[in-house]
């Protein structure tokens, strides 16, 4: 579950049933005495969507019968985790996604938008059903100005609406059909889950593509390869943790290092998202990786590096020798960092380096260096955060340096950087001590 979603505990279902009537006919007191409601009932489910809209969004719901009844606190994960990324990644005012397959409902750009009011969608959807419905929904809650519903032809370009506008995106999203025929539903483990635990309402046009959810996202990274830097993320919601391993071998057989992976837990219910980048902006471990020990090996490269170093009493001596290192560097400027610092003794600096003039090479022969224009990025922007933490084992504190690499082609020039400010900050520590 990500961290900031509200629902890492079960409502309380006797309080939405009082503020949501249309509820109170489907809530009942089981055998630990909790109130809650029959979710193989589909009525049932759709009553809790419907209140869980209204009363935490503010947000009216019109769903089908014959289409997907999705929940919200699963929904929500994603819609949370696109948020990092685009907090992170993203320096634009105004947020531009794309929500493919989009369903009945339209339920990531509804709550998405709810959340970020200056994000904007084109919502696109096969089938004719799904986007009157999709329409109508967007209609009732007036998001009409900020959401756009197009139908797209099953055998036209996924990314249709990248391929046509003018204007690039910031992100697209998509939970696509997981089963390639009706047998695989039938032979899945997750479809035999839904007779004890819930009911799925789900018409065959949202449940089953040709090759499954692998195939299909698939044909998204290769019409990414072409779009390229049109989108600055390209993610996917995906329900099999075995897809995974089949589309990291397609980014690393096309050489593209900048991906993501994530894990959602939600209740029983388990998912994954993948996202990949032709953008230079890379991403924090917290969001890029997760710590599932069947995943390892296809994770990406981490992004976060972490320095020990015992010899610094506290977090102000290690500032101290940091800035003296640092003032030594040339080339680079340093900032201090608006993004509050995730521990309470600690702090954070901004690293822009147009070049790199601390390889040994270039201190040693001052060998040609590939230096950024005025107008262009810098070879390397890091965060280095010095912090303190309390030693649950003993009454020392251990000091540390975080160096996140935050902009970039080169994965080499970050980690060098990284370990030359460490060794140097080491030599710092031991030569002055405490008198910095």
């Amino acid at each position: 579950m990500h961290p900031r979603n509200p629902y890492n505990k079960p409502p309380d279902f006797a309080d939405l049933a009082r503020r949501y009537p249309p509820l109170r006919p489907h809530v009942f007191i089981n055998h630990t005495g909790s109130s809650t409601i029959n979710f193989r009932n589909l009525p049932a489910q759709k009553r809790l969507t419907e209140a869980l809209f209204r009363l935490d969004y503010g947000l009216s719901l019109t769903l089908p019968d014959d289409r997907l009844c999705p929940p919200v606190p699963d929904r929500l994960n994603y819609v949370l985790w696109l948020q990092d990324i685009v907090k992170f990644t993203c320096g634009s005012s105004t947020v531009r996604g794309l929500d493919i397959g989009t369903g009945a409902s339209a339920i990531y750009p509804l709550l998405a938008c709810s959340i970020e009011h200056t994000w904007n969608f084109v919502a696109t959807d096969i089938d004719e059903r799904s986007v009157h419905f999709a329409k109508q929904n967007i209609f009732q809650n007036s998001m009409d100005s900020r959401i756009v519903v197009e139908r797209v032809q099953v055998d036209g370009p996924i990314l249709q609406p990248l391929h046509t506008s003018l204007m690039d995106f910031d992100f697209t999203m998509c939970n696509p059909p997981f089963y390639s025929s009706a047998e695989d539903i039938s032979r899945s483990a997750e479809f035999k889950e839904f007779g004890p635990n819930a009911v799925c309402s789900g018409a065959e046009v949202e449940m089953i593509t040709p090759g499954g959810e692998t195939n299909f996202v698939a044909r998204i990274f290769s019409e990414s390869l072409g779009l390229r830097t049109k989108c600055r993320w390209y993610t996917s919601m995906l329900g099999k943790m075995s897809s995974i391993s089949v589309l990291v071998s397609l980014f690393r057989e096309h050489n593209v290092d900048n991906y993501a992976i994530t894990e959602f837990v939600q209740g029983q219910t388990r998912r994954w998202a993948i996202g990949w980048s032709f953008h230079d902006a890379r991403l924090p471990d917290t969001f890029a990786r997760v710590s599932n020990p069947t995943l390892q090996s296809i994770m990406p490269s981490r992004n976060t590096l972490h320095y020990a170093f015992p010899g610094a009493r506290s977090a102000d001596i290690l500032a101290s020798a940091l800035r003296n290192v640092l003032t030594h560097i040339n080339g680079i400027t340093v900032a201090s960092s608006a993004t509050p610092a995730s521990h309470n003794h600690s702090s954070t600096m901004l690293v822009h380096a147009r070049s790199n003039t601390w390889s040994r090479a270039a201190r040693r022969g001052r060998l040609p260096e590939t230096v950024c224009t005025d107008q262009g990025s810098p070879v390397l922007r890091c965060s280095v955060e010095y912090r303190e933490q309390s030693s649950h084992t003993s009454s020392d504190n251990a000091c540390e340096l975080l160096f996140t690499w935050v902009e970039g082609k080169d994965r080499l020039i970050f980690e060098s950087f990284a370990s030359h400010v460490s060794r140097r900050v080491t030599s710092t520590l031991q030569e002055f001590g405490d008198v910095i």
